[in-house]
C-alpha cells in the first residue's frame, strides 16, 4: 500500500514517526509531504531517513520527475493528514490550497483522512467544528496539551490513526452496521476480596480479533479481564467473571459473537473481605463448583456463535471440538492446539471447523489469523 502522510505545523509531529515506523514494519511504502511551518519544528531528513523516500517540499517540488504534487496526489492509495492544525482543517473544508499539501488533497482520488491536533479554544470554534464534521476525521483525545490547557485536541496516538487508516482502505461492505462482540482474556473467580482463580489466557487472540473486525468495517465491542490498549472507535467493556461476560454479552445483543475467552470452568466460593491465614489454617482447601458454560447458556439466542477450543491433546482436539460444536449449538468453533502454540504466544495455529468443513489456518501472527479467521466467519 502506498501511504501519503501530510504533515503540518504542531507540536504534535514528533508522533508522526511513530506512526511511519507501524507503516513500514507492515510493508507499505510511505511518502511525506510536509509544509513550510511543520519543517520548522522537525527536519525533513528525519522522515527520509525513516521512509526511504524524497520528502516533498515546497523548496524540491520538480516538474522534470515525479516529485511534484500532481504526481505524488496519483501515487498514494490513502492520505493521512496528521497532525491537521485547525488551519490546515479550514482551508481544507472550503478548499483553499496555498500550499502543497493542501494542493495534493485536492488532486488526490485517494481517500484522505485528518488527524487534528489543536488548543481546546481552537479545536472547538464553531468553524473548526463545522470542517471536523465535514471532512473524514478521526477524533482528537482529551489530556493536557503543549500549551498547558487541558481538554480535547491531543491529536489521536499513532496506533489509532494507523488502525483507523486500515479500515478506510480495508472496509468491508458486507461488515457495515454488523454489531459483533468479541470476548478476551481469561474470567477470573473470587475467592476473597484479594484472591482469585483465573488462567493463563492473554487475551492477545482477542484483541486481535477485535482490530481485525474493525479494519474490516465492523461495529465491534471487546468484552474483555485484560486491559488492552486500541483505539477509542473500538468499545471496550471490562469484566471479571464468567456471570460478568455472560451479562456483557446479552447487554449487546450482537449479530455474532467471538467467544475468544477462556473461561474458568470451576470456581470457588466467594468470601467477602479477606479470609485471614491464621484463620485458615496450614492448608487451604476450597471447595468449586462447576461454573457456567457461556455459550451453552446463550444456545438458543439468534446471533451467529464462534467459539475457541484450546486442547494438548492432539490426537483427540478435533472430536472435543466437534462435540463441543454441536452440544452447544455453535456455528462454528477455532481449534486451538496447545502443544504448538502456549497461551502468551504472539502466533497462533487454528483449525476453523464447522458443520461442513475444516480449515487450517497455519502458523502465523495472531492478526494475520485473525484477518483470516473474519474470511471464514463471513461465510458461515
Amino acid at each position: 500500500m502506498n501511504v501519503l502522510i501530510g504533515v503540518t505545523g504542531s507540536i504534535a509531529i514528533y508522533k508522526i514517526c511513530e506512526l511511519i515506523r507501524l507503516f513500514i514494519k507492515r510493508g507499505d511504502n510511505v511518502q511525506v509531504v510536509m509544509t513550510k511551518a511543520a519543517a520548522k519544528f522537525i527536519s525533513p531528513l528525519t522522515f527520509e531517513a525513516l521512509t526511504r523516500n524524497k520528502v516533498l517540499i515546497e523548496q524540491n517540488e520538480d516538474w522534470s520527475n515525479d516529485l511534484n504534487h500532481i504526481d505524488t496526489a496519483k501515487w498514494a492509495d490513502i492520505y493521512i493528514i496528521a497532525p491537521a492544525t485547525a488551519n490546515t482543517l479550514n482551508k481544507a473544508y472550503r478548499g483553499i490550497a496555498d500550499n502543497l499539501l493542501l494542493q495534493v488533497y485536492l488532486a488526490t482520488t485517494a481517500p484522505t483522512l485528518f488527524a487534528p491536533a489543536a488548543n481546546t479554544n481552537m479545536y472547538l470554534h464553531p468553524t473548526t467544528q463545522e470542517a471536523i464534521k465535514n471532512l473524514n476525521c478521526i477524533e482528537a483525545n482529551t489530556g493536557l496539551l503543549a500549551c498547558g490547557d487541558e481538554g480535547i485536541g491531543k491529536m489521536a496516538e499513532p496506533e489509532e490513526i494507523f488502525l483507523r487508516t486500515l479500515r478506510e482502505v480495508n472496509k468491508d461492505e458486507f461488515w457495515k452496521n454488523k454489531k459483533v462482540v468479541v470476548t478476551a482474556g481469561g474470567s477470573v473467580e473470587r475467592i476473597d476480596d484479594v484472591r482469585f482463580i483465573s488462567n493463563f489466557s492473554s487475551g492477545k487472540m482477542g484483541e486481535a480479533i477485535a482490530k481485525a473486525f474493525y479494519i474490516k468495517g465492523a461495529d465491534i465491542t471487546l468484552i474483555s479481564s485484560k486491559n488492552h490498549s486500541l483505539t477509542k472507535e473500538i468499545k471496550q467493556i471490562k469484566v471479571e467473571s464468567a456471570k460478568d461476560y455472560l451479562k456483557a454479552i446479552l447487554k449487546e445483543n450482537p449479530d455474532y459473537l467471538i467467544m475468544a475467552a477462556a473461561i474458568v470452568d470451576y470456581v470457588p466460593e466467594y468470601k467477602k473481605g479477606k479470609l485471614k491465614k491464621e484463620n485458615i489454617g496450614d492448608e487451604f482447601i476450597l471447595k468449586l463448583k462447576k461454573n457456567i458454560d457461556i455459550l451453552e447458556t446463550l444456545k438458543n439466542k439468534e446471533f451467529k456463535k464462534i467459539g475457541f477450543k484450546a486442547e494438548y491433546d492432539e490426537k483427540n482436539a478435533t472430536k472435543f471440538a466437534k462435540n463441543a460444536l454441536e452440544k452447544k449449538g455453535l456455528d462454528a468453533i477455532c481449534l486451538n492446539l496447545l502443544s504448538k502454540n502456549n497461551f502468551g504466544s504472539d502466533e497462533n495455529e487454528i483449525i476453523f471447523i464447522t458443520k461442513d468443513k475444516e480449515i487450517l489456518f497455519k502458523q502465523d501472527t495472531k492478526e494475520n489469523i485473525a484477518l483470516k479467521l473474519i474470511d471464514a466467519i463471513k461465510s458461515i
